[in-house]
């Protein structure tokens, strides 16, 4: 308790709700999702981190297609033990340097596709994967189950819903609490509703490229990385201030150490909305066969542009297949959207 009084106390000091609709009772034909909910994921006992984790999910109606939606489903970091590295990397610059960035938010990011189930008020979860220059539904997999509480509300649709188990390392299961009574959200699921709260943040899919300075770390405005430029291209670069840091140093300062020595251009397209690939142009084989099968996703995990005026948005590159194994690289907190002349760009 001391520990999530203190983290909220830290949380007031600088940084989900759904926006209303109401409180009708969701029909079998009013599976309106769109939007982005928090919820929790049960675990066994004796795993690494928190048994109980927070989640969140975003879905993105797909245009033409009635009753599917893009789906992005992220998993968060122990909260408690993440909520320093947060405060410090934002604002205590001195503290960041001697004891570290924050480079670690999630702890799995996946995508699928969901079609309204064969069953009443479910969706089939299908892992999206990519194929060529396509990001498709992969067939030959075991959709993941959303069932909806029959009792959910037009303006909750999510309210006592759960996600199933399809494959070994996923959670046991996925749940969203009621609004009155059901299961109990737990610690992690808690202390991310109050932090969301308190500090008036949101969570945001941002579905344009934002070009700009992306960083290695959270707020670590020294160690350009990656630079998003003019015509969707993209350029991974060795920061010549590291260039004598020793490799294992160096990897231990990314999300992922496949990111610490990618270099080269690639052009990037969209063939799903919000979701990209990067085509090599001139990268050389190593960093393309890193990067060129994952699926670009620029996600504000923790956006606080209403009530802050800042925003740092976080590029993830994802295999569905594999989504703890995942590049994350941090926009310049100076950036804006894309458009700050200002922002670094060594």
């Amino acid at each position: 308790m001391m520990k999530l009084t203190l983290l909220l106390s830290l949380l007031m000091l600088f940084a989900c709700s759904t926006t209303s609709k109401n409180s009708r009772t969701l029909s079998s034909v009013e599976k309106e999702l769109t939007g982005t909910y928090l919820g929790a994921a049960v675990y066994n006992r004796g795993r690494v981190g928190p048994n109980k984790p927070a989640v969140r999910i975003y879905f993105d109606p797909i245009q033409g297609e009635t009753g599917k939606y893009n789906v992005v489903l992220l998993e968060y970091v122990d909260l408690l033990k993440m909520a320093p590295s947060y405060i410090a990397s934002n604002k205590l610059p001195l503290v960041a340097r001697t004891f570290g960035y924050l480079k670690n938010i999630t702890h799995n990011i996946s995508a699928y596709e969901a079609v309204p189930g064969a069953k009443e008020n479910t969706f089939e979860l299908w892992p999206l994967v990519v194929s060529g220059d396509q990001i498709v539904v992969k067939r030959d997999a075991t959709p993941r189950i959303l069932t909806l509480d029959a009792e959910a509300t037009v303006a909750a649709p999510l309210d006592g819903a759960t996600i199933s188990k399809t494959s070994e390392g996923e959670p046991n299961e996925i749940f969203f609490t009621k609004a009155k009574g059901g299961r109990k959200p737990g610690l992690q699921l808690k202390t991310a509703r109050t932090a969301y709260k308190i500090a008036k943040l949101e969570s945001t899919w941002r579905k344009d490229f934002l070009k700009g300075p992306y960083l290695s770390q959270y707020y670590k405005r020294d160690d350009v990385v990656l630079k998003l430029r003019d015509n969707n291209i993209a350029d991974f670069v060795l920061n010549p201030k590291y260039a004598k840091t020793s490799a294992k140093k160096r990897a231990a300062m990314f999300t992922h150490p496949d990111s610490a020595f990618l270099q080269g251009e690639f052009s990037v397209t969209e063939p799903r909305e919000g979701m990209f690939l990067f085509q090599s142009v001139n990268a050389d084989d190593k960093t393309n066969g890193i990067v060129k099968n994952k699926i670009g996703l620029f996600i504000d995990i923790f956006d606080a542009t209403k009530s802050l005026g800042q925003d740092v948005v976080e590029l993830a590159l994802i295999d569905s297949e594999k989504p703890a194994d995942f590049l994350m690289y941090y926009e310049d907190p100076e950036n804006g959207e894309g458009t700050n002349p200002a922002a670094p760009q060594q």
